[in-house]
């Protein structure tokens, strides 16, 4: 349970999951294929960003609920203003949220065996 956890935590962080060592993003969108330290792959069989995008849009939607009912319980007059606004937030943590969600989405297949140390890690970093 322990280990699982803080594979997690290392996806949550940025980190590979594995080792902890590795970074996981080149650049703030870009994902590296893999870990230098270990060889542990990213991707699977194919692009497996599915859940890192089902988690961001349930916590993305999650909000814009909580966000929707304040908004008509504090401020009913302001009710377009707010929506307006609302949105904007939301679309803007979209955007911060997909680092967080792919690392704890390639969390979740490090735990599960879906992604594997591959053979041939030394061409990620000729």
């Amino acid at each position: 349970m322990f280990n699982a956890l803080l594979m997690l935590w290392r996806g949550l962080a940025g980190h590979c999951p594995t080792c902890g060592y590795g970074r996981m993003f080149k650049t703030f969108f870009g994902l590296n294929e893999g870990c230098a330290a270990c060889g542990l792959r990213y991707e699977g069989t194919g692009d497996q960003s599915t859940g890192a995008m089902g988690i961001s849009l349930t916590i993305t939607v999650a909000l814009g609920f909580a966000g929707a009912l304040i908004l008509v319980w504090q401020w009913p007059a302001h009710l377009i203003l707010g929506t307006a606004g609302l949105i904007s937030v939301l679309s803007i943590f979209q955007l911060f949220c997909y680092r967080v969600s792919r690392g704890f989405w390639i969390g979740i297949l490090a735990i599960t065996g879906a992604v594997h140390e591959d053979e041939n890690r030394d061409q990620f970093y000729l």
